[in-house]
């Protein structure tokens, strides 16, 4: 369990004030014994006497073993007796004779619920006062911190504006592994019933993300009502034709979605682990709708192969045919995968935040990560006509379809870093996917009239392009997550971050459309056709990436 450094250390506190007290007292006493009667001087001699003879051991019992001075006492204590001391107080009663002999410690195993090492050990005298030794500071006891200081394990570093739960290391090594984890007390135990893991972490994170946005042509277009039928829609002509949909960057708005990620530990010191992660990228769309009677003139532009210049289909054109012309754009992306987790390098110190000027302690750990990858982008661009019209008189249903799918698979390479400093936690991710792109392309189109049979060919989809196309190519997915946490309880973290994914080499629908044309294919086709079957197909690749914020909870057993 995680717990939380106190705000002051209590063996210093006490150490420091039980010292400033027994000053204070043997002051006091020393005056009030000054004022004694001096018809107790004798006594004070003796007193003094024994004083002499005194060496700082305990002796097996209070009569002294010896009265005969030693080799190593020039003065006898009958002489020392009789001889009064310096500033000595006569009106002292006597103290009991110490002898001189030094006896070792027997049936005194523990002091202070510490074992005696090999080296002498003294047990403390009558009335002598021991003091606590101080840690992990060079602070003498008159020299201590005043919970004020900053310092690493002073009162201002750990109970500052930011402390939090410490980090422990354990039985884990010489470095915190565990830090910013929950470890438990025992690994991972594979089972063959059902049950869950020691120790793993779980966490759902809401995307608000932006993606690379699709190229489309010009799909449709209007031109002033002044306009003959022959320039109507076609750009170029110099007659002010303006492009209503298309001919930039669609589904550039932010997309919603989520992220699941999961795993578990398979060690108590969190060296080596196993997760997984989902997230999908809700499908967006984008649609667009023009519809009109004759005014305003509405087309769809394409180049006429035939003609060798910009030509256009009317949708919308006075007293010849009126209709509704739309567009519809939808994208989906994918990912999951798996992978290992092995801790590197971890690490323990103490430093000043930023916005906490006191040092406080943080830990961190660096992981590498190695597993498989999967992604997945889907999108389509569908354009529709429905027509009816005036000269002559005829009905039309038009539609041209364009999908593509692009399936990556590759080896992932990862590398993380964890840094956590009282309740906060700050996590990076850089990831290497490198593997294979599976690229899809399904182009179709029909066209029916008055209601007969549905012929094949819409406009810019015709039998020259229609077809299911397919191919793989090499890819790299590099990826960058950051994020900053903040520990609401020992299992519980709010996450937020930032998140970066680039795709090179895919293909998407609007980069599969072409507006060559050739007329003689518009249904129903000439037979045959002259000049080249236009359009063609041809995979047109580029490059995706999709970005954005993250926010969520992360929960940690």
């Amino acid at each position: 369990m995680l717990t939380r450094n106190p705000l002051v250390k209590p063996v210093r506190f006490l150490t420091c004030t039980l010292c400033f007290t027994l000053l204070a007292a043997t002051g006091l006493t020393s005056n009030a014994m000054a004022q004694e009667s001096s018809a107790r001087s004798s006594l004070r001699n003796t007193a003094a006497t024994a004083r002499a003879n005194w060496q700082p051991v305990r002796q097996a019992s209070t009569k002294p073993t010896s009265t005969q001075p030693t080799s190593a006492q020039p003065v006898s204590a009958q002489t020392r007796s009789t001889a009064k001391p310096k500033n000595s107080d006569p009106s002292l009663p006597p103290a009991p004779v110490r002898s001189n002999s030094r006896m070792k410690l027997v049936d005194h195993s523990v002091y202070d619920g510490a074992p005696l090492s090999a080296a002498p050990v003294e047990m403390p005298m009558d009335g002598q006062v021991t003091f606590e030794p101080l840690h992990d500071t060079g602070y003498s006891c008159d020299a201590m911190p005043s919970g004020l200081g900053c310092s690493c394990g002073g009162g201002g570093c750990d109970g500052g504006c930011d402390a939090g739960p410490s980090c422990s290391t354990g039985s884990c090594g010489g470095c915190n592994s565990c830090c910013g984890e929950l470890c438990g007390n025992d690994p991972w135990r594979p089972c063959l019933t059902l049950c869950l893991p020691q120790d793993g972490w779980v966490s759902f994170e809401y995307l608000a993300w932006w993606q690379d946005g699709m190229n489309l042509p010009p799909l449709i277009t209007t031109s002033p009502s002044n306009v003959t039928q022959a320039q109507a829609g076609v750009l170029g002509s110099g007659n002010a034709t303006s492009v209503l949909y298309g001919g930039n960057k669609v589904l550039t708005d932010p997309i919603s979605g989520g992220r699941l990620r999961f795993g578990f530990w398979l060690d108590k010191c969190h060296q080596w682990g196993i997760g997984a992660e989902y997230f999908q990228i809700g499908q967006d769309t984008e649609s667009f709708r023009a519809t009109s009677g004759g005014s305003p003139i509405l087309a769809r532009p394409f180049f006429n192969t035939q003609l060798n210049r910009e030509d256009s289909e009317l949708i919308a054109f006075p007293n010849v045919v009126s209709g509704t012309g739309g567009v519809d754009v939808s994208t989906e992306l994918i990912g999951w995968g798996v992978h290992l987790r092995h801790l590197r390098q971890c690490n323990e110190g103490c430093n000043a935040g930023l916005f906490c000027g006191c040092p406080e302690h943080f830990c961190s750990r660096t992981e590498l990560m190695v597993g498989y990858r999967n992604l997945q982008l889907t999108e389509g661009v569908g354009i529709s006509e429905d027509l009816v019209g005036i000269n002559p008189a005829n009905n039309f249903a038009i539609r041209d379809q364009f999908d593509t799918r692009n399936q990556f698979s590759g080896l992932d390479l990862g590398w993380m870093y964890r840094r956590t400093r009282g309740f906060w936690t700050f996590d990076a991710l850089m990831r290497l996917a490198i593997g294979n792109t599976r690229q899809s392309v399904n182009i179709n189109g029909t066209t029916r009239i008055d209601n007969g049979a549905v012929q094949q060919g819409g406009l810019l989809a015709q039998t020259s392009n229609i077809g299911s196309y397919k191919r793989d190519e090499f890819s790299v997915v590099p990826e960058f997550d950051f994020n900053v946490g903040y520990q609401l309880t020992d299992h519980l973290r709010l996450i937020g971050g930032y998140t970066f994914i680039y795709w090179s080499n895919v293909v998407r629908p609007g980069d599969q459309i072409s507006r060559d044309l050739n007329t003689d294919l518009l249904p129903p086709p000439v037979d045959p056709i002259s000049g080249a079957a236009r359009p063609e197909f041809a995979f047109r690749m580029t490059d995706y990436w999709v970005q954005g914020l993250n926010f969520g909870a992360e929960y940690r057993w």
